[in-house]
């Protein structure tokens, strides 16, 4: 596709998405890396971000919002994705959704996805999570 370059800069599976965590920086192991922390997203401009949830999630009325934030010089994380989830939506069901990453803001060296469940008792399982930008 005349120079088109796909990079995958992140690929988690098999993770349950509830309370006790929120977001792959602290300690969600990058398949493409083979590490944990902050997502590389300085060889990027934009990006999209891909959730598949293999599993229907357990809980009353659960809902899973998903975001993807920068950090800036000073170690702030800043949202970048649409307000209410990637793709403008939350999550109530087993599936696939996805949602652009740069939103019209200069993206940063660091990145990590940040996600909010909502509900009693919530989990997602079997969530896998892929980011893939274009320099």
């Amino acid at each position: 596709m005349g120079g088109y370059r796909n990079n995958e800069l992140f690929r988690a599976t098999g993770l349950t998405l509830n309370s006790s965590t929120d977001h792959v920086t602290a300690s969600v192991t990058n398949a493409t890396t083979g590490r944990t922390g902050a997502i590389d997203v300085s060889r990027i401009s934009n990006g999209l971000l891909v959730v598949n949830i293999a599993n229907a999630p357990t809980g009353t009325d659960p809902t899973l919002a998903l975001f993807f934030d920068v950090q800036d010089a000073f170690g702030n994380w800043v949202q970048t994705s649409p307000a209410t989830s990637i793709g403008g939506v939350v999550v109530t069901a087993a599936g696939t959704t996805y949602g652009v990453i740069n939103n019209g803001y200069q993206m940063t060296n660091l990145g990590r996805i940040r996600w909010a469940v909502g509900g009693t008792s919530p989990s997602f399982t079997g969530v896998s999570l892929s980011v893939h930008g274009r320099p």
